[in-house]
């Protein structure tokens, strides 16, 4: 199986919001970061087929996709970030009503739901209506429709957002399970739902493609580049003006600093090199733009 995205361009009259990108996609799960106006989501509306290309092509198993039309769009599942639901349905009845816009027969429909709703854990609320969902518990039936279909390629925008921390590792724990003979591509702010399980990570930025690689060898490209500083909280102002700050942790008397820099910094204070993470790459590669 295999997706391929050729010279893929989008704009909106002076805009480029895509710039001839290409790229190939096989099974597995693809993180694509890159910070807000990126051209993520543009990326996601074409391959969908919600909005058309200026020029390019996309191809799935050497097919145009524009060409293969409902063909296509079968295969496809999509969780989108906004939660947009009939508030007076059920879960169940949200489901059904996916399901036909799916063209699947009621017997078929029964069954995927069932197990749709087990897989997110709405089993138990199936009868209950959306406007009595958490957000949470909303996020988890967008995932439940985009399985329905069982299908070949899955795109998720967002998947963990309103999530508490259990629920999130329950999800990510869930896509890494499905994907196995799909491709699953993954748009996230949330780092490192995607550090660990993807195959390879897509780093977007002003429309163009600036990286794909595997998270490993993004993280190994900027080895000896990121540090920690321990400091008083009193010293915490000074260290707050150094560029390319990545985190900062609290212990009971002092702050600690993590921060990249291509060479180690002059300070009064204790400075280690550290492993890097991917949210350091983020930082490496998006810096400013990628905080806004």
């Amino acid at each position: 199986m295999e997706l391929t995205f050729e010279r893929l361009t989008k704009r909106y009259g002076t805009k480029q919001a895509l710039d001839g990108v290409s790229l190939t996609l096989t099974e597995g799960i693809y993180g694509l970061l890159g910070p807000n106006g990126a051209g993520k989501s543009t990326l996601m509306n074409i391959l969908t087929g919600n909005l058309p290309q200026t020029s390019g092509e996309i191809r799935f198993n050497g097919q145009e996709i524009r060409a293969m039309g409902s063909a296509f769009r079968a295969k496809v599942g999509y969780m989108p970030q906004q939660q947009a639901f009939y508030p007076g349905f059920t879960a169940e009845e949200f489901l059904y009503y996916i399901a036909s816009l799916r063209d699947l027969n009621r017997a078929c429909a029964a069954q995927r739901i069932d197990w749709a709703l087990g897989l997110v854990s709405l089993r138990e609320e199936r009868k209950k209506t959306i406007r009595s969902f958490s957000g949470g518990m909303k996020q988890r039936l967008l995932l439940a429709q985009a399985l329905l279909g069982d299908p070949e390629i899955l795109i998720l925008d967002e998947p963990t957002a309103g999530l508490d921390p259990r629920q999130r590792i329950a999800v990510r724990n869930l896509v890494s399970e499905i994907a196995e003979k799909k491709i699953v591509l993954i748009s996230t702010h949330v780092v490192p739902d995607v550090e660990f399980v993807s195959k390879e990570i897509l780093l977007l930025s002003d429309g163009r493609l600036l990286r794909q690689a595997s998270a490993w060898d993004l993280m190994q490209e900027i080895q000896g580049q990121v540090w920690e500083m321990s400091l008083p909280e009193s010293a915490w102002k000074q260290a707050e003006r150094r560029k390319r700050v990545s985190s900062v942790t609290r212990t009971q008397h002092r702050i600690c600093v993590r921060f990249l820099s291509a060479e180690k910094p002059e300070s009064p204070y204790e400075i280690r090199e550290v492993t890097p993470t991917l949210e350091d790459v983020y930082l490496y590669h998006f810096g400013e733009e990628g905080m806004r």
